[in-house]
């Protein structure tokens, strides 16, 4: 998931490439100026490189008044601005070129996305053509005068051109990431990188320590070859190589790590957005290598973590949060397993004629606001809604998540129960009944489909004592195992009343009420 506009996270490891919710016009300007600017001081520094190096190795009075005057005085400036100012108008019209889509703010064809993803590779050949052709013009200005310096003279070249067209390669790769994103987004690439990490690395390698190397070992051949270097010259030349060698090295290593990093915080950020319950945390792929590979993989893996989410919602809201916690906990089987529980069942009056006479619409609005006061109280204590049952509910505490006293708490939803439906559905009753005793809770069913419930005595129970309390004054009943199973405090706000024998059942039960 990219940070939003304003966060102290960029999104593509710099400021400089702006937010990720620019429009694809706007990115590709922005692009294009952070492109320019970057390629040409990347390359202005190789070839202050490279006409230092000339200073350096030749003498100085032969460079101002000598037989070195016109190659290094008017050849070298000369291809040097040509070099630069072509190079620039070239490069730009190239890349507007190659990336057109932007500024007709469509989606690219594979073709424009693959030519996106190799744009940073093209301009490196490109400018590295650019470097041999004016190195090509200087050393054989030079060469006119003094053959004998072409070997030496041209390898300084080579190596400053190496080293700015290396550079180069990896901020044209920064440069583009907004617009690389957009291609990603637009379909499937293949996974095999172009360039990958291991590509970088040696490339950095060689930029940061080979070509250094070499530039020591061409002054070491030039110094054998006969060439009288005074020990003041050729400490300036160590010197400079050097210093040169430092600054490679820095920049090199910074533009490495800022080219590796960014992708990586990418995948870090979304994992925190992740881990804290976004589950729509997703990442812009913006990376040609493996690490693009990373950032897809979190994409799909986001992907997959949002849809078992979406199903564990699903399926918290069919079967309930407790038997979702359980099954997680412990694999579902057929079958059950004897516990204490207390038991509530409620019951909605005169829905039955309210269906025959309403339209139905008005009906299941009534059903939903009685289940949600329902609802609401009964899993505010820790009870379970078992099962609707058209316009009743069945209700368990103690199953399948225990509870410390079951009983209490099912008769202190009852009492409250009653007042909240009245208070949210005027003019209609309600029934309550609670039961306690032995159950079987657990699943049944056949082995492809099964659910959740409890079976015993004390459901029954509790669906009779329902029904004898519709016709009751208070219109909630208790039994006296309910009671008794109770605190002294919960079974203070009842009053215990006769016995009844009530239908389906083999022992008289005796029927509580709340206190008023």
């Amino acid at each position: 998931m990219t940070p939003p506009p304003g966060s102290h996270r960029p999104p593509w490891g710099t400021r400089l490439l702006g937010d990720s919710v620019e429009p694809p016009p706007r990115s590709k300007r922005r692009v294009q100026w952070v492109l320019t600017w970057t390629l040409l001081v990347t390359h202005l520094l190789g070839i202050v490189g490279a006409v230092g190096l000339q200073w350096v190795l030749l003498p100085t009075d032969e460079l101002l008044h000598g037989r070195y005057r016109v190659p290094a005085l008017v050849v070298t400036p000369i291809v040097v601005v040509v070099t630069v100012v072509f190079g620039l108008s070239w490069l730009t019209w190239v890349v507007h070129r190659w990336l057109r889509w932007p500024d007709e703010n469509r989606a690219p064809t594979v073709s424009e996305q693959l030519i996106c993803l190799v744009v940073p590779w093209r301009l490196t050949v490109l400018t590295t053509a650019l470097w041999v052709i004016g190195g090509a013009v200087t050393v054989t200005a030079y060469a006119r005068v003094e053959p004998a310096v072409v070997p030496v003279l041209a390898t300084a070249v080579l190596i400053c051109g190496l080293l700015a067209s290396g550079l180069g390669y990896l901020v044209a790769e920064v440069a583009l990431r907004p617009l690389t994103a957009i291609a990603f987004k637009a379909g499937t690439l293949p996974d095999r990188p172009f360039i990958g990490i291991r590509a970088r690395l040696i490339g950095i390698w060689v930029i940061a320590i080979a070509l250094p190397m070499l530039a020591l070992v061409n002054l070491a051949v030039y110094f054998v070859s006969g060439d009288d270097l005074p020990v003041e010259r050729m400490a300036v030349l160590l010197g400079f190589i050097g210093v040169g060698g430092i600054i490679v090295s820095i920049a090199g290593g910074w533009l490495l790590v800022t080219a590796m990093l960014a992708p990586i915080r990418s995948v870090t950020w979304a994992m925190e957005e992740l881990a804290a319950g976004n589950s729509t945390a997703r990442i812009d792929v913006f990376d040609g290598t493996e690490l693009g590979q990373l950032q897809r993989g979190f994409n799909d893996m986001a992907g997959m973590v949002a849809e078992r989410q979406r199903l564990r919602d699903l399926f918290v809201l069919h079967v309930g949060g407790q038997v979702a916690r359980a099954a997680e906990l412990q694999e579902p089987r057929l079958g059950g397993e004897t516990t204490h529980v207390a038991v509530l069942f409620v019951d909605l009056v005169g829905s039955t004629t309210l269906a025959a006479t309403r339209p139905a619409g008005d009906v299941v609005a009534l059903l939903n606001a009685f289940f949600d006061v329902v609802v609401a109280e009964v899993e505010a204590d820790g009870g379970y809604l078992d099962q609707f049952q058209g316009d009743a509910a069945l209700a368990v505490f103690g199953a399948p998540a225990p509870l410390p006293d079951p009983a209490t708490a099912a008769l202190g939803v009852a009492r409250r129960l009653a007042e909240a439906l009245t208070a949210r559905l005027p003019g209609y009753g309600s029934g309550i009944g609670v039961s306690y005793g032995e159950v079987v809770a657990g699943y049944v069913g056949s082995a492809t489909r099964f659910e959740y419930t409890v079976i015993g005595d004390a459901v029954n129970e509790a669906a009779r004592l329902c029904e004898l309390a519709k016709a009751g004054p208070g219109r909630v009943l208790a039994s006296g195992r309910a009671l008794a199973a109770g605190t002294p405090e919960e079974a203070g706000r009842w009053r215990a009343g006769e016995d009844v024998m009530l239908r389906g059942r083999t022992e008289p039960t005796t029927l509580a009420r709340p206190v008023r």
